[in-house]
Parts: structure tokens; C-alpha cells; sequence
């Protein structure tokens, strides 16, 4: 047991997030901007401490709403690809509670997702939130990466090479915020001493 203890504290990374903590990133592609926002795309993956748990998550929403010109221009899908692949909003959001549960949710932008996106979309179809608030990739990311002028996804990939594929499906940017997590600021975060889920959302929202 001594020895174990020694162990933990010469590297209490492997002791903390790594094997017991449940979460899920996710990340929505959108109708636009402008209220009221509805989502039509969430894709999320499940992680246990800093690997990846199953398969990811993707549904396409269909709400039979206009899109905003600059969203389609962003993601790329038309109301023609959402009539063809999109699904009902009460079937996507029982499949989502399916995977997701009470876990905490972590986002490149979490503020959007979760106030402007998610939480909206379940007060309009009367239904409880699924998952709570983690954190933000995005603030953690201005704070553990002064070097990098910009934080956004893009950005930061152009600097450590996070993406796959196309940008702005959210699957592909959910696997770049994966990508991030594990191997830019995780090494960042030990560094500084901070090992545990509880203690990087204290960061973040310090």
C-alpha cells in the first residue's frame, strides 16, 4: 500500500481522470445564429478519464425550419440534405439522452452549445436537460495557450494539426476537440499540477 501511495503521488496523473471519469464532448451545427437557433446535426464522443468510451454519437435534426445562407454556407447542409437525413426532434433527443444520461458535457464553446443551443432546444420540445455542464475547450484553451493568438478550432489546428477531415461537421470537430484535449492540454494541465476533471472546470470557470 505505501508503495502504491508513493506511486500515486510521483504521478498522480494516472490516479485522477484517467480511468473513472465519465464525460462526453460534444459539439451542434445550427440553423444560424439568430434566434431561435435549432440544431441539426449533434455528435458527441463519451470519454472515460482521457480515452475514448464506445462509439461516437451523430444524428442529423430535421425541424422543417428555414436555414440562415451563412450556416449552410459554413456546415453545408441544405433543408434538401435534412429532409433526406435529418430525423425527428423527439426521436434525435431520445436517442441523445440514451447516450449521454446526467455526464457532464464539454465543448469548444460550450456557452453556445449548451445556453444558446441545447438548452433552448429542450425547453421548446418540453423535456428535461440531458447531461449538465462541464467545461470549455475554448476558455481552457486561452488559458493554457498564451502562445497561440487565437483559440478557435481552426486556429488552433492550423497550429497542432487537429483535424482529419472537413471542419464544421460537428463529428469532425468533435474528434479535433478529442484530439486537443489529449494531446495539447493535457500535458499542459499536468504540467501545472492539475490532474482531475472538478479541477480543470474550476479553472475554467475561475
Amino acid at each position: 500500500m505505501f508503495l502504491l501511495l508513493a506511486f500515486s503521488r510521483k504521478f498522480p496523473s494516472i490516479f485522477s481522470m484517467e480511468n473513472d471519469s465519465s464525460w462526453v464532448v460534444v459539439d451542434t451545427e445550427t440553423s444560424g445564429l439568430c434566434s431561435p437557433i435549432y440544431c441539426v446535426e449533434i455528435a458527441a464522443q463519451k470519454m472515460r478519464g482521457w480515452q475514448t468510451d464506445g462509439e461516437p454519437f451523430r444524428v442529423f435534426i430535421n425541424h422543417n425550419v428555414s436555414l440562415e445562407p451563412g450556416a449552410v454556407r459554413v456546415h453545408g447542409y441544405t433543408r434538401h440534405f435534412l429532409d433526406r437525413h435529418g430525423i425527428d426532434p423527439s426521436e434525435a433527443y431520445t436517442l441523445w439522452r440514451t447516450y449521454v444520461g446526467s455526464l457532464p458535457l464539454v465543448a469548444h464553446n460550450l456557452k453556445f452549445d449548451w445556453d444558446r443551443v441545447l438548452l433552448p432546444e429542450y425547453a421548446r420540445l418540453g423535456i428535461a436537460p440531458i447531461g449538465t455542464p462541464g467545461f470549455c475547450t475554448l476558455k481552457l484553451a486561452r488559458r493554457m495557450l498564451p502562445e497561440t493568438h487565437r483559440h478557435g478550432l481552426c486556429s488552433l489546428s492550423a497550429v497542432f494539426d487537429l483535424y482529419d477531415a472537413t471542419a464544421h461537421k460537428a463529428i469532425n470537430d468533435v474528434h479535433a476537440t478529442v484530439r486537443l484535449l489529449r494531446s495539447v492540454l493535457r500535458p499542459r494541465l499536468n504540467q501545472n499540477g492539475i490532474f482531475t476533471f472538478s479541477e480543470i472546470r474550476k479553472l475554467c470557470n475561475a
